[in-house]
């Protein structure tokens, strides 16, 4: 239970859970406003609208057509009803008006039943990158939110290291006034502080850079400081658990739909060699009636066609190609998936292990910078001792913020890559 409230800390970005301003926020507004997931969520659609339209191909179809047409001379004959009677047959008139009513229907065209199975794994692979957008759009959003909370924090540790030159130089100052100072001690601390002053503006001016940067992602501003999390440095599942789940993470899935796709569209074209069996029925309404004499009259019948050229020989050869491609590319995608997720697990054990190191690095220098003082008021330790033990807490410091934003982002990008939830193990 600890570890999976840890890891809702974590996603909360602040120590203890606390929601000022939760990543789920940032992660929400995201995928309504980002246009990678907008292009992503078109894409889909577009591909769902090809199925819809290659299914509607095998449903019958409907046609009218009509037309006047002023002929020269008409063309009447006596056509005779008995012995001695007969009737005017209006074979052409001099005025023709005609509408025709067909519908038209495939029985058998195996070519066009396979590429309505290729247009669904093609649907489906769109769908399949649709979610491998979204996670990516998840992961750079996390990486931003901690770039954040990162800046933030070497903003506060530099302001820190600012505030202890600018009080060393005020010591030296008053050390100088009453003659007990030097001088170079005091040009010595007034260069301390122009360094961090210099510091504390590079921290800034990052801090502005990431918040315009998870503010581009998500379309949120950032209004309250973000913090690191605290993280109890639990280890993550097996490594080999782990790449196990690689193959269904949604870039996988849309190489292998990718890959059925090209399969059946290869198969399409084997088919398209194949007859084909349709069936048709006409209505015809015209007051050229001919011989039959007939306003309205209907034929209907069965259609068998066949036909062999080179070009569709050729075809099946370039469908064929483009399928061991797909074959390729999607074996290919998953050996990727499961050294991104190697990767991201080497990166959080790593982490774990600087995370440890950086806090016994900040305990170590916080202890170092004690004695500096003490013994520099005791007059047993010189001025460049306290401004090197200063520096040295300034940069255990940064190491502490950085294994800390490298242990966020690795295992929300491990728990992305394995196709775990952000929120739990």
């Amino acid at each position: 239970m600890r570890k999976y409230l840890v890891q809702v800390a974590l996603l909360a970005g602040l120590p203890g859970g606390a929601l000022a301003q939760p990543v789920g926020a940032f992660l929400t507004a995201a995928d309504r406003s980002n246009l990678d997931a907008q292009l992503a969520a078109e894409a889909t659609a577009s591909a769902r609208a090809g199925f819809d339209q290659q299914w509607g191909s095998l449903l019958p179809s409907l046609s009218a057509s009509g037309g006047y047409t002023r002929n020269q001379f008409d063309a009447v004959v006596d056509l005779p009803t008995g012995a001695t009677t007969s009737e005017k047959v209006v074979i052409i008139p001099r005025d023709q008006l005609d509408a025709t009513l067909k519908a038209e229907l495939p029985l058998v065209e195996v070519s066009r039943w396979l590429r309505v199975s290729a247009a669904s794994a093609t649907a489906d692979a769109a769908e399949a990158r649709e979610r491998a957008a979204r996670d990516q759009l998840r992961r750079a959003v996390v990486n931003a939110y901690y770039a954040v909370a990162g800046a933030q924090a070497l903003v506060e540790s530099s302001q820190r290291s600012l505030a202890v030159a600018k009080a060393q130089l005020q010591q030296q100052g008053d050390r100088r006034t009453a003659g007990v100072g030097s001088e170079l001690e005091v040009a010595r601390a007034g260069a301390e502080v122009a360094r961090a002053t210099q510091v504390v503006a590079d921290a800034e001016a990052q801090l502005a850079t990431s918040r315009r940067a998870l503010r581009t992602l998500t379309g949120v501003e950032v209004t309250q400081p973000l913090v690191l999390p605290q993280d109890d440095l639990h280890p993550e599942p097996p490594l080999d658990e782990l790449e196990a789940r690689a193959a269904a993470t949604p870039p996988v899935a849309a190489a292998e739909r990718d890959a059925e796709s090209a399969a059946r569209t290869s198969s399409a074209a084997s088919a398209a060699l194949a007859p084909t069996l349709g069936a048709q029925f006409t209505q015809r309404f015209t007051n050229a009636t001919g011989f039959q004499n007939q306003a309205a009259l209907w034929n209907a019948g069965l259609t068998f066609s066949w036909r062999g050229d080179l070009g569709s020989v050729q075809g099946l050869r370039v469908a064929s190609a483009a399928a061991q491609t797909a074959r390729l590319t999607a074996e290919k995608a998953r050996r990727s998936a499961v050294d991104q997720v190697h990767a991201d697990w080497q990166r959080v054990t790593a982490a774990l292990t600087k995370v440890t190191a950086a806090k016994a690095q900040v305990a170590s220098a916080q202890r170092a910078q004690a004695i500096a003082k003490e013994r520099n008021a005791a007059g047993v330790a010189t001025q460049l001792d306290v401004i090197q033990a200063d520096r040295d807490l300034f940069a255990a410091e940064v190491s502490d913020v950085t294994a800390r934003f490298e242990l966020a982002t690795a295992r929300a990008s491990l728990h992305l890559s394995a196709g775990l939830s952000l929120e739990a193990p």
